[in-house]
């Protein structure tokens, strides 16, 4: 049986050390993700799934804004929500017991554990479930999946909550 941490580490993508890049900020460039998770390019939607993904892994949030960030440049973009939707998810079964995998718009797969919890954050006047992601982005979960995860959930006197890596995790 794979371990938990070793699950992970195979479906993140490859890991950016952008606590040790310390590049000067450049400005900003007329990128948007908007509330659906699409890129856009000065008012142009980046249909390339490849181009997408290569921005992505260069994204990531420090003092509440958006920066695509390499070893020597760090440039401003602006996102409406956040940069990411989870789409998609399943059980993995692992050492430390079931996993609730999520799968974002951009087919990356992330673990919700207690490094990558689920958080409730108000979303265009209702509570939402979001997921932390590394680099400071998060994931806002699809309504699709809230619901087939509310068809799953268990409660108790705090409220209902899914289980993942032994820890229960609320949707309200």
């Amino acid at each position: 049986m794979i371990s938990l941490s070793e699950l992970s580490k195979r479906l993140s993508e490859p890991s950016k050390p952008f606590d040790s890049w310390q590049p000067n900020h450049c400005g900003e460039l007329p990128i948007v993700i908007n509330n659906e998770g699409k890129w856009f390019y000065d008012g142009s939607e980046i249909t390339r799934p490849a181009m997408v993904k290569l921005f992505a892994s260069v994204l990531c949030k420090e003092d509440e804004q958006f920066y695509l960030k390499t070893p020597v440049e760090k440039i401003t973009i602006t996102v409406e929500d956040v940069p990411f939707i989870i789409v998609d998810w399943r059980f993995e079964n692992t050492a430390q017991g079931q996993v609730l995998c999520c799968i974002d718009n951009l087919a990356r797969q992330w673990l919700v554990s207690a490094q990558q919890p689920l958080h409730i954050k108000d979303y265009n006047g209702s509570k939402v479930p979001y997921l932390k992601l590394p680099y400071g982005c998060s994931a806002r979960v699809s309504r699709s999946v809230f619901y087939q995860w509310a068809e799953k959930a268990e409660s108790d006197k705090l409220g209902y909550f899914i289980k993942s890596a032994g820890k229960q995790f609320y949707l309200s």
